[in-house]
C-alpha cells in the first residue's frame, strides 16, 4: 500500500472517530473488554490527530492571507478581464469617437 493511500485512510478514520467512539460506548457489552479499552484509546488518538490536522489547516489558511497575497476576487477580476474581448483602449477607459 502506498503512503498516500495510508494517509487518506488515516484522515478518513480520524474524521469519523467521534461517531465510532459513541457507537462503541453505546454497545460496549458486545465487545471484549480488553479490545474495548484498546479501541477507545485508539479512537481518542485518532480524534486528537484530526483536531491537530484541523488546527494546522487553519494556521496554513491564515498564513495564506498575509501581506503580499492577492485575494481571490482580485485574481478573478484579472481572469475575467483577460477573457473578455475588449481592446486595449476600452480597458484603459479611453473612449473612441467615430469619424
Amino acid at each position: 500500500m502506498r503512503f498516500e493511500d495510508l494517509e487518506a485512510q488515516a484522515r478518513f478514520e480520524a474524521k469519523n472517530a467521534k461517531h465510532n467512539l459513541k457507537m462503541i460506548k453505546r454497545q460496549a457489552e458486545l465487545i471484549d473488554p480488553i479490545k474495548l479499552k484498546r479501541n477507545i484509546r485508539w479512537l481518542n488518538m485518532m480524534i486528537w490527530l484530526h483536531e491537530c490536522e484541523m488546527h494546522h489547516a487553519k494556521v496554513q489558511k491564515k498564513k495564506a492571507r498575509l501581506a503580499g497575497r492577492t485575494p481571490l476576487s482580485t485574481r478573478l477580476k484579472y481572469l475575467v478581464a483577460s477573457i473578455l474581448p475588449l481592446d486595449q483602449d476600452e480597458r484603459k477607459g479611453v473612449k473612441r469617437y467615430g469619424l
